[in-house]
């Protein structure tokens, strides 16, 4: 039996998330694999990926005894504790902090998902140290997995990463709900945007190119995530003079599967994700994708979606103009999807990182 330590970071630092629900996803896996078992080097968490599983202290104990503002250093404590007592065949950290390199003494795998910090430095606080500590991980890490080919190129690019030091392995999807009948029945008269909006996701610009298109076809906007509206988005709505016309909402997971299953299109103009998980969620709920032509967003869309230049009002107002008037090209965008879904199987995910696991512990 194989035992892959992981630590706290991902489930410390994120409720919901694309790294914590990756993590949680191997974990649950392994669980199903007779080569394996695993320690999590975690207290608690209010990870919703993990809401199901049996932690050393309980969410009601917790937080009746321990600050929000501690979980970190509590969580981050018990995982040095345990990677020095050694008892596993390799570690697999959940995020970039090298905190745990002066005492590791078994090898360890990272996962690098993106290089948004080193492409768009400016988008970050000059006291963030998440290129600094991935650095150090990517020079020490004995083996590197990529969730993108475009990822990949990057690491290649940035650090000179040998070939056979990294291994590609995509996500895997799993649909954790289904929508309901309701959902995919409704006629569509909203447009969906799913997660948050700051800095590279392009938000503001993307709502250039929207709001004539919602005010000549009277639809809606719809925001999935990503917080409330802040003040400087409220006053550029405005002045847009679509306030009536777009919403911004919490979603459950099956809220969410709703929104997808009973949107127009789902619009991503992110200028550079490492893998663009939205977009399978997308697939899974027969929900038309238009989107981003950089990183790895045709990677991950092939021929099921349409692509727009993002750093272009007019390329995505001219795209999304396209569909909104195209009633066949959605239905068959969204027949496309299934397909590409796939290819996106969590099984051969799964699979592929055992097999990364084996290769490291075995050499």
């Amino acid at each position: 039996m194989l035992k892959i330590q992981f630590d706290h970071q991902a489930f410390s630092m994120q409720r919901y998330g694309g790294i914590s629900r990756y993590f949680a996803n191997i974990q649950k896996h392994l669980d199903n694999d007779g080569d394996f078992e695993y320690d999590r080097g975690l207290l608690f968490t209010n990870n919703h990926y993990l809401k199901d599983e049996k932690l050393p202290v309980p969410e009601w104990l917790w937080r009746a005894l321990v600050k929000d503002r501690k979980v970190f250093k509590y969580n981050r404590s018990y995982s040095k504790y345990c990677i020095k007592n050694h008892r596993y065949d390799l570690f697999h950290p959940t995020y970039y902090n090298p905190y745990f390199l002066r005492f590791l003494k078994k090898p360890f795998v990272l996962t690098v998902h993106d290089f948004i910090h080193e492409l768009f430095p400016e988008y970050f606080l000059a006291s963030d140290h998440t290129v600094h500590h991935k650095a150090q991980l990517i020079n020490k890490a004995d083996h590197i997995i990529a969730i993108s080919q475009s990822t990949l190129n990057d690491l290649q690019t940035i650090y000179n990463v040998p070939d056979d030091k990294v291994t590609l392995v995509y996500h895997g999807f799993e649909p954790t709900v289904v929508a309901d009948d309701v959902a995919r029945s409704a006629k569509p008269d909203y447009i969906l945007y799913v997660g948050d909006r700051a800095g590279y996701k392009n938000f503001f610009k993307w709502l250039a190119a929207v709001a004539p298109l919602l005010v000549k076809y009277q639809l809606k906007a719809i925001c999935a995530g990503g917080g409330v509206f802040t003040p400087t988005e409220q006053e550029f709505i405005q002045r847009l003079n679509i306030g009536n016309l777009i919403s911004q909402t919490t979603a459950t997971e099956q809220q969410l599967a709703n929104l997808y299953a009973g949107a127009l299109f789902f619009a991503y103009p992110s200028l550079y994700e490492g893998f663009g998980f939205p977009v399978l969620e997308a697939f899974a709920n027969n929900c038309p994708v238009v989107l981003s032509n950089t990183s790895c967003f045709k990677e991950v869309g092939g021929d099921a979606a349409a692509y727009f230049d993002p750093s272009s009002i007019e390329s995505m107002q001219g795209v999304m103009e396209q569909m909104i008037s195209n009633s066949a090209a959605l239905s068959a965008n969204a027949e496309l999807g299934k397909a590409q879904l796939a290819k996106f199987t969590i099984e051969k995910c799964m699979q592929q990182t055992a097999d990364v696991y084996r290769k490291v512990i075995n050499k």
